[in-house]
């Protein structure tokens, strides 16, 4: 929020109870000088009027609707009366005014809102609704609030000229309440001048958000998309933790095995993917802590190549019964992940054998006692110190509402997004095998340091993800076993010629040509010729690309399944 919203709110906090103090002391001066100015009058030779206190207080209160009796006589009055029958009328008509401004408010706001073009309609009353709220104001954003999804309270709050509409419904009872408001939204008439609705509805659970996610991919509509918080605020606590895997064969605990512990397991294997320990034929420890942490560990590496592919898993039912061992391991990394937060918070503040991993290596998950994650701290400021730094508080909320370093919401990530970055990843992990390191060429650099080119290269090739398996009679679901191999596919052949032909089209739309030779100062490249005329090594290079393309979804937990055709 901006310094000229923050001083104009604060004009707004102060003026309502100014005016209040203003009326009072408007009706307590009319009453005062009606009075003493009766009095004053009633002694005058033409009063015919009644006299004593209480005839006087009548014809006080009558001036404040314009009908006090003795001043319906003519002639001249005293000056405090005369104040007075126009000061009481003023305060009547102030307070008639108000009257009406409240009665007629609800529906002046509703008017005002339908009105309404460019801003953001939060769909819920949660703590995750409450969370984006708070930080897309604070990011200077219009938001505008529904208590439901359905079309009556999308249209009062503007749905015709917004930008984003985030259905954040309570959908534990109903889990697809968010679902059911997005359609909602996308169906709901536009203003000629409103530009694309962007869409995204809050799935709590995880699978049911990747199976909407599966539907959603083979369709061509963007700006849409399911998203379950705990997967973005584990990816974001994974991303930005610079000292992640300095230490040599490092051992992680993670403790508690709901939404967001498993999806911090899932990021763990795939930033190890791409270290050089993995590249050196080294495997992550994982200690997995949770009364199913068994089969949840089996779940795990059957759903996600990464974790099989990457990670010893070790399963223990108790995290007090692991460390209080006279021979506990040393946790390099601990993330407290429980759903009961008041047990994360005693175990991050009690087990002293959690701190021996160094500056910010015990991870503690809030939600609903977000407010924890400010009391913790270094300075004095703060009412609790936080282990000499080796506390890190994370609020799910605040990360699932940031932004990148491009300025992107992390909530707008699609599902073409999220493959984007998966392509790319694939390509780093085959590369860092083959023997090319971090930082040898433009291409070999984590998403956020991507070029912008590079960046959209992977998005067009996600993007014609559900085009390809359609073309063969395919489609995604949630993975469950290894799924179909496209190269042992007829049209497999067909399929890579497509995929050279998309890429053709995306660099001559970026200003590329023909050349002999490469040259990317002049954007002039020798593979721009039809596929009969493409060199076999090039050609391999579009084969591996469609062949990938089980890994790339296995890795965002799906796979490819064939649908049977119509009798």
């Amino acid at each position: 929020m901006n310094a000229s919203t923050l001083f104009s709110s604060s004009i707004r906090k102060r003026a309502l109870p100014a005016a209040r103090i203003g009326f009072g002391a408007t009706v307590l001066l009319a009453l005062v000088l009606g009075y003493w100015g009766l009095v004053w009058h009633s002694h005058s030779a033409g009063y015919a009027f009644g006299k004593g206190f209480w005839n006087l207080a009548y014809y006080d209160l009558q001036l404040f609707v314009l009908g006090s009796a003795p001043l319906d006589a003519p002639g001249s009055f005293p000056w405090p009366l005369q104040v007075a029958r126009f000061l009481a009328p003023a305060a009547t008509v102030y307070a008639l005014f108000e009257a009406v401004r409240v009665v007629f408010a609800s529906e002046w706001r509703r008017r005002w809102q339908r009105r309404s073009s460019g801003h953001t309609i939060v769909v819920g009353e949660t703590p995750i609704a409450d969370a984006v709220v708070d930080g897309l104001r604070r990011s200077g954003q219009v938001v505008l609030r529904a208590a439901v999804g359905d079309a009556a309270a999308l249209r009062d709050a503007g749905i015709a000229g917004a930008r984003f509409v985030y259905a954040c419904a309570d959908d534990h009872l109903d889990s697809s309440v968010n679902v059911l408001a997005a359609a909602t939204a996308r169906r709901q008439e536009r203003g000629r001048k409103a530009g694309d609705l962007n869409v995204y509805a809050h799935i709590s659970d995880p699978t049911y958000a990747l199976a909407l996610r599966a539907r959603h991919l083979s369709q061509p509509v963007t700006g849409a998309d399911f998203f379950n918080v705990d997967e973005i605020a584990a990816r974001e606590v994974v991303r930005t933790d610079t000292g992640l895997f300095r230490a040599d064969a490092p051992l992680v605990v993670v403790a508690g095995l709901g939404p967001f512990g498993q999806s911090i397991v899932v990021e763990l294997a795939r930033a190890w993917q791409v270290s050089a320990s993995h590249a050196a034929g080294e495997r992550l420890r994982l200690l997995l802590v949770d009364g199913a942490a068994e089969t949840v560990a089996a779940e795990l590496q059957r759903r996600w190549p990464a974790v099989s592919a990457a990670c010893d898993l070790i399963a223990a039912a108790d995290l007090g019964t692991v460390f209080a061992a006279p021979d506990a391991p040393v946790p390099h990394r601990v993330y407290l992940c429980y759903q009961a937060e008041d047990e994360a918070v005693r175990a991050a503040l009690t087990m002293a054998t959690l701190w021996s991993g160094g500056e910010r290596s015990v991870v503690l998950r809030l939600d609903r006692l977000a407010g924890l994650a400010d009391v913790f701290g270094p300075g004095e400021g703060s009412l609790l110190d936080d282990v000499e730094g080796r506390l890190r508080p994370v609020s799910v909320g605040r990360l699932v509402v940031g932004a990148d370093a491009n300025g992107t919401y992390r909530l707008h990530e699609d599902i073409y997004e999220r493959l984007a970055r998966l392509v790319h990843h694939n390509y780093l992990q085959r590369e860092v095998t083959n023997g090319h390191p971090m930082g040898s060429t433009a291409a070999m650099a984590p998403w956020d340091e991507l070029s912008e080119d590079l960046k959209e290269a992977n998005r067009a090739h996600a993007r014609s993800i559900g085009t390809k398996l359609t073309e063969v009679g395919c489609t995604v679901a949630p993975r469950r076993d290894a799924g179909v191999d496209l190269s042992q596919d007829p049209k497999f052949e067909t399929l890579a010629e497509q995929e050279h032909i998309r890429w053709m089209d995306e660099r001559i739309r970026q200003g590329w040509t023909y050349g002999e030779v490469r040259d990317d100062a002049t954007k002039r490249h020798p593979s721009l010729v039809p596929w009969q005329s493409l060199a076999e090594s090039e050609k391999e290079k579009d084969r591996a690309a469609v062949r990938d393309l089980a890994a790339v979804l296995a890795d965002c937990g799906l796979q490819i399944v064939r649908v049977p055709d119509r009798a």
